[in-house]
């Protein structure tokens, strides 16, 4: 089961309609580099080395920049598909729309839903367990799920913080 640990924030912008609410941030325990991540995929038993599983990810990435600057998709098996999208100012008619209306351009990534990676928010959510870091901090064993008054217990692992991934 997937152990996400939260932070819980209230809404101070007094102009939304959400001011005074409170909702909850996942917690990241950390970034890995391409080689902490080479080194992952190498202990799990993988018949190549660290160094070329990091320089095969390596030259994914480089590629997939390359690619997707090409106006091209590039869907990586089951984990889902990487795409630019543009943001941009509308104009009054197609005739004077030009390409400084762009304002930004977005890597997207799409999760597969339909293979052996469901990455989408409805999977996720279905297979984790929601953690407060307040909470875990103080040693409390409720679950964010419980916290957050969401009338659904999530089944949350109630494992000490030492024992979390």
């Amino acid at each position: 089961m997937a152990k996400l640990i939260t932070k819980k924030y209230q809404n101070n912008n007094s102009k939304s309609t959400a001011f005074g609410k409170t909702y909850a941030r996942i917690i990241h325990l950390e970034t890995l580099t391409t080689n902490e991540f080479a080194n992952h995929i190498h202990s799990h038993g993988s018949p190549f080395d660290r160094a070329t599983i990091n320089g095969v990810l390596m030259a994914a990435c480089d590629c997939l920049v390359e690619l997707v600057k090409e106006s091209k998709k590039i869907q990586l098996g089951d984990l889902g598909t990487f795409y630019l999208s543009a943001e941009s100012e509308g104009a009054d008619s197609a005739g004077e729309y030009t390409a400084n209306n762009v304002k930004k351009v977005h890597l997207r990534f799409l999760p597969n839903m339909k293979k052996e990676y469901p990455l989408d928010s409805v999977s996720i959510r279905k297979v984790a367990s929601f953690r407060d870091i307040d909470d875990l901090l103080k040693g409390s064993s409720k679950s964010a799920g419980e916290s957050e008054g969401s009338g659904e217990n999530t089944g949350g692992d109630d494992a000490p913080i030492d024992d979390l991934p």
